[in-house]
């Protein structure tokens, strides 16, 4: 037995998401298309079964990990621009 899309409280197929929370992380559910919009449906149900305690943790750390690489990229970029800057400025000089 196939089972189809859930139509939410506004009448229309529900679309997919993935959550990134700790205690969700990769998660998939159901939402509401009109969410994000004006709409009070909050239409909500699960796509998966959770996931074990392991990948939990394997996802939350590898997740910190992205986060804490995309800072450093920032930081870098953040340098290198002001660098390039004060280097433009002293070669008008």
């Amino acid at each position: 037995m196939e089972v189809g899309i859930p139509i939410c409280r506004c009448g229309l197929e529900a679309k997919v998401v993935v959550s990134w929370t700790d205690d969700n992380p990769g998660r998939r559910f159901y939402d509401c298309k009109n969410y994000r919009r004006e709409s009070h449906c909050r239409f909500f149900a699960w796509y998966n079964a959770p996931l074990t305690p392991r990948a939990r943790v394997v996802i939350v750390g590898l997740l910190r990990k992205v986060k804490k690489m995309g800072r450093a990229k920032k930081i870098e970029l953040y340098i290198y621009g002001y660098a390039l800057t004060f280097s433009h400025i002293t070669f008008l000089q």
